[in-house]
């Protein structure tokens, strides 16, 4: 006789969250610019950050584009409540079409009712028709529910 599956109602106490950001036809001569949540030719969400409702730490950054880059470079840094946190993804001469980067838990870590975002940096960047896909990646600590 088949037993059936019990499913239980758990949820670990750290969940890893990506954060998605997009820029469309990313242009040169930005300067830490605060990314937007989604961007398309279309469709523009003008929402720059993510307010988290829970205690995290952010542990990972990553970047990837439709077009490789064919010069100049372009800076993505993970922000907390605005303040870039040192963490960031770089397209260059070595990584034209995908980077990340990560670290160690308890680096960047903030409260509950912080906020995750990006900002940009290109300099002499080429192609400015490239859109690009960024994942900021954040273990949330999910506790009290």
């Amino acid at each position: 006789m088949a037993r059936a599956t019990i499913i239980e109602r758990n949820i670990a106490k750290g969940q890893l969250v990506p954060y998605i950001f997009g820029q469309d036809a990313v242009a040169d001569s930005q300067t830490a610019v605060a990314m937007n949540i989604m961007e398309a030719t279309a469709v523009v969400l003008t929402c720059t950050e993510y307010v988290i409702p829970w205690d995290f730490e952010i542990v990972g950054i990553a970047i990837v584009t439709g077009d490789a880059r064919t010069a100049g470079t372009l800076t993505v840094d993970a922000t907390i409540d605005g303040t870039v946190t040192g963490l960031q993804a770089v397209l260059n001469a070595t990584d034209t079409l995908r980077d990340y980067t990560t670290q160690a838990r308890g680096s960047d870590a903030a409260l509950a009712g912080a906020r995750i975002g990006v900002k940009l940096t290109t300099a002499s960047w080429t192609p400015t028709t490239a859109d690009i896909v960024v994942v900021v990646y954040a273990i949330v600590s999910i506790e009290g529910i």
